[in-house]
């Protein structure tokens, strides 16, 4: 007894579902590399050029007109002392701001920002001393000192600051 067998052709049946299944895979593959690189790309944002900015340039200012400015603003702090001696934690605040200031002018270092340690570190020995005076009347809870004298080291350190 003999069997025969008759075997298809590969494609011969119909290609649409082949075609629509690929055509349905290439379009959720092109959707998700899509998603994929608007998620990156929604995030990005280009870096701003780094402006590196240039330290100014310190002049010497006149220092016999510097002298006289803050001087007067010493002058200032006495004045409002004087209405009411009570006041010497404002007035110490007031001398160590006056004299941070003035030398942080007059030198372009900004010992104005500095802690007393900063100071200290600093070839200003003469404000380091000065600031380090003050500290005990403007932090202490209750403030005493002697505001005359210690507006007279202030007035002498401005004026013989060279």
């Amino acid at each position: 007894m003999e069997t025969t067998i008759k075997l298809r052709r590969l494609f011969d049946f119909s290609q649409l579902p082949i075609i629509i299944t690929g055509a349905v895979l290439a379009v959720l593959t092109v959707a998700i590399i899509l998603m994929f690189l608007y998620t990156l790309l929604k995030n990005y944002k280009k870096k701003p050029k780094e402006v590196v900015e240039e330290k100014p340039v310190f002049v010497k200012p006149d220092m016999t007109k510097l002298k006289a400015e803050y001087l007067s603003l010493l002058d200032g702090i006495e004045a409002k002392f004087n209405e009411d001696p009570t006041k010497i934690r404002p007035a110490y605040e007031g001398m160590s701001r006056v004299v941070r200031d003035f030398v942080f002018r007059a030198t372009g270092t900004e010992v104005d920002k500095f802690a007393l340690y900063e100071i200290c570190q600093t070839e200003y020995k003469d404000l380091a001393s000065l600031v380090g005076e003050y500290y005990q009347p403007e932090f202490d809870k209750i403030s005493e000192g002697d505001v005359r004298d210690a507006l007279a080291k202030s007035r002498r350190l401005v004026t013989e600051w060279n």
